[in-house]
């Protein structure tokens, strides 16, 4: 994923993104330098510097009568991140109480776009930190998953070792490239047996990710289900041939 990407994801507009990287690569600018060197206009820029001032992105000193912009260390953006997760967290208790209704035996959720493979890691995470499960994969390429989403990856691979976590993996003997680490166990299929599209199976659910253009993935949530696929899962996984590093 790009750097201007992930700065969209933080909630900056095209606009921002523009000025932000503009100010970190050059330094102190007045607004017209800042125009001429990213090509927006000038109220545009002023527009820009305002919401950049409000998130503290951005700082400006006065010199002889005149304002100078600069970009604040890009640390910034974790500490603006944090402020998010805090501002969330306090009105969390009542989101929560707003799902005390009832729940049906079987939810099913769909998720698209791009950042599914981002979405279901969490999530993967999340809740076998609760339950101290397993995660049960089948059809893992993991070239794919870094081409799809490297950071969401990486950290997801942090996050296993730090919490202890484990996850059991069904790869095509064709696969070329395997994570290093005892958190990820994988064994190997006949490659004209292999399903290219990801299969995650933990703690009562199932998640079917189909890679498109944009990505979907269909997540389960059903123990019925989950331990059929479980028993299909384990089935496999007797006759895969352990991965030899």
């Amino acid at each position: 994923m790009e750097i201007k990407e992930i700065l969209l994801g933080l909630g900056m507009t095209h606009n921002e993104v523009e000025v932000y990287l503009t100010l970190l690569k050059s330094g102190s600018l007045s607004v017209n330098d800042i125009g001429e060197k990213s090509g927006l206009h000038r109220q545009v820029c002023y527009d820009a510097l305002e919401r950049l001032l409000e998130k503290g992105f951005v700082s400006y000193v006065i010199q002889n009568s005149k304002k100078y912009f600069q970009a604040l260390n890009p640390q910034r953006l974790l500490a603006y991140l944090e402020q998010k997760k805090e501002a969330v967290q306090q009105i969390l208790p009542e989101l929560l109480g707003f799902t005390s209704l009832p729940k049906e035996e079987t939810a099913i959720e769909v998720i698209k776009g791009k950042n599914v493979i981002r979405t279901i890691l969490q999530d993967v995470i999340n809740t076998l930190k609760k339950n101290n499960g397993e995660l049960l994969m089948l059809g893992v390429e993991e070239s794919k998953f870094l081409e799809e989403d490297k950071i969401a990856i990486q950290q997801y691979l942090r996050d296993l070792k730090r919490f202890n976590l484990k996850e059991k993996l069904l790869a095509s003997s064709k696969a070329k490239l395997y994570f290093e680490g005892e958190q990820s166990e994988y064994r190997l299929i006949d490659a004209q047996y292999f399903n290219p599209n990801p299969l995650y199976i933990y703690n009562g659910k199932v998640v079917q990710v189909v890679w498109s253009n944009p990505n979907y993935a269909v997540m389960i949530n059903n123990h019925e289900i989950y331990d059929s696929y479980k028993k299909h899962f384990e089935m496999l996984w007797e006759m895969a041939k352990p991965l030899k590093r």
